[in-house]
């Protein structure tokens, strides 16, 4: 059955009104005003407040949208929906925001402009909504932020530029997710930097971006293998700390935009990368072949002579191996079992497997080596009671025992130093890559020439102290004595040692501490040493 008509409806409800009232003569005359004479002008009036409704709404609405774009294009406040938090960026800087102060900011500007009070809520709702649809991974950077991240990358961090934006596009990658099975490379040095991004990029945005990095060679294959080269400063934490405070949200962007632009770090690389030196650095491991790296090795620092006299240990030998790939810039790609079986396969006529050396072998990187390790084992102990003896320290008294034993010590610094102490005596222990302790040298004891020169302040202070008792018209006490500071007394010991032809005086820190372990009880606010030290 079909339904009615609104006409039909119409008709039919007359018509029952008419039925029910028809020998009602006063409502019959109340249907006939009302219907007759009222309604028409009651649906006009209608109809207008209708129209003028709608007009006000479009009108209200037109307001509304002009005032939103112009609120958003003035203010670019951004929201990372995984993590909830809302950002800023003025054109130069990202930075974290509070949604309070987005929120007052809103509704702030939506008072002023007074056509929208009566929808200043409904505003407000719809800015909030449109504010959290502005993605911050998805902004597009102003050349300004882009420079300055290149520029505090490449200052600090990176050698070139390439490298910085290769970092980059890494992260980004890495950030929105795009899966290519890659493995980039990074020096251990770096692992704590790289850390401590992830950390903070988790807590900002609620995404990893380290899922790629590794430290490591895991037998990963070749052609998914890339390097990324980072500078040794890279250890330091000052390095960095000062970049993230001052710029992460900018690294983070900059990256996704990076990513984006190029597609991916890949891309990047083949297709956009004009520093081919940096490019053959990255693809390095990728491009090369076991044997073939195992080769370069022999050919540029293996000799092979004809004197069995001359041998290289198995130790030694992989040294020169980590030099090799140092100097090459690239991991460990090849597993120590299956580099010993390539050496001893190409070099068999040369190896000793009862006693693991190399006969007839020698290499012009390894009397450096072997000098060191000679001059460690001869001069150095170890001692508990001894501490934060310092890498320059170590590498004076090692030119000083090669002077004494006419030995060459050039091709050594105190990087090459730190490289061999870990290398070769993994036990002791390096601090900040400047302090080592546990160990003493023959070459000088540092305790006993701290403790001479104290002698002898002791002895010229306790004479001019008796000096002036005879002197004086009056007795004196120890307490009208004067107390000497601890930077007066190291003044005192390094020009003592100085006097007495020493070379090596220790730091300002390892007397400082020498002082408050061996005189606790005469030491005054940290900074003086009482009269009863010298009296007594």
């Amino acid at each position: 059955m079909n339904s009615l008509t609104d006409k039909e409806k119409i008709q039919n409800t007359i018509d029952e009104l008419y039925e029910t009232y028809k020998e009602d003569e006063y409502m019959n005359q109340k249907m006939v005003s009302y219907i007759c004479a009222q309604m028409p002008n009651i649906l006009s009036n209608m109809k207008q407040n209708h129209l003028d409704r709608v007009a006000r709404i479009q009108e209200m609405t037109n307001e509304q949208d002009t005032f939103i774009q112009s609120f958003l294009n003035n203010n670019q406040y951004l929201y990372a929906p995984t993590t909830g938090n809302f950002f800023i960026y003025d054109g130069l800087h990202y930075q974290i925001y509070s949604e309070d102060d987005i929120l007052h900011h809103v509704l702030s500007s939506i008072s002023k402009d007074r056509q929208l009070m009566s929808w200043k809520y409904k505003t407000k709702l719809n800015i909030m909504k449109r504010i959290k649809e502005n993605y911050l991974l998805n902004s597009i950077p102003e050349s300004d932020t882009i420079q300055n991240v290149l520029s505090v990358l490449t200052t600090s961090i990176f050698s070139t530029k390439s490298d910085a934006k290769y970092f980059l596009c890494i992260i980004g990658d890495n950030l929105l997710k795009k899966t290519n099975n890659l493995i980039h490379f990074i020096t251990p040095n770096a692992k704590h930097f790289i850390r401590h991004l992830n950390n903070l990029s988790n807590m900002l945005i609620g995404y990893s971006l380290s899922t790629t990095f590794k430290h490591k060679y895991y037998d990963h294959d070749y052609n998914n293998f890339r390097v990324l080269n980072i500078n040794e400063c890279i250890k330091h934490e000052s390095t960095w700390n000062g970049i993230f405070k001052q710029c992460i949200l900018d690294i983070l962007c900059v990256a996704c935009h990076y990513s984006n632009r190029y597609y991916t770090s890949e891309d990047f690389i083949n297709n956009h990368c004009t520093n081919e030196d940096v490019k053959y650095s990255i693809l390095s491991v990728k491009n090369t072949e076991p044997d073939i790296l195992v080769n370069e090795f022999i050919d540029e620092y293996i000799d092979v002579m004809n004197n069995e006299q001359i041998q290289i240990t198995w130790k030694n030998m992989q040294y020169l191996w980590k030099l090799f790939l140092d100097n090459k810039k690239i991991p460990s790609v090849i597993f120590m079992n299956k580099l010993k079986s390539s050496l001893i396969n190409k070099l068999k006529n040369n190896y000793n497997e009862e006693q693991d050396i190399f006969i007839n072998i020698s290499s012009k990187f390894l009397p450096s080596i072997q000098r060191f390790i000679q001059y460690w084992n001869d001069t150095i102990i170890l001692d508990e009671n001894e501490t934060e003896w310092e890498i320059e320290e170590i590498l004076c008294l090692y030119k000083k025992w090669c002077s004494l034993n006419n030995e060459p010590n050039s091709n050594i610094n105190e990087n090459k130093i730190l490289d061999l102490i870990s290398y070769y005596y993994p036990s002791i222990e390096i601090e900040k890559d400047k302090y080592i302790s546990g160990i003493k040298s023959f070459l000088w004891d540092k305790q006993l020439d701290i403790q001479i020169a104290l002698d002898n302040l002791k002895e010229i202070t306790r004479e001019k102290y008796n000096e002036n008792k005879d002197n004086s018209p009056r007795p004196s006490t120890p307490s009208m004595c004067c107390n000497i500071s601890i930077y007066d007394a190291y003044a005192h010991y390094c020009n003592f040692t100085k006097k007495n032809n020493q070379c090596n005086i220790s730091s300002k820190n390892y007397f400082e501490k020498y002082i408050f372990d061996n005189y606790p009880e005469y030491i005054l606010d940290n900074k003086f040493l009482e009269p009863e030290w010298y009296l007594l």
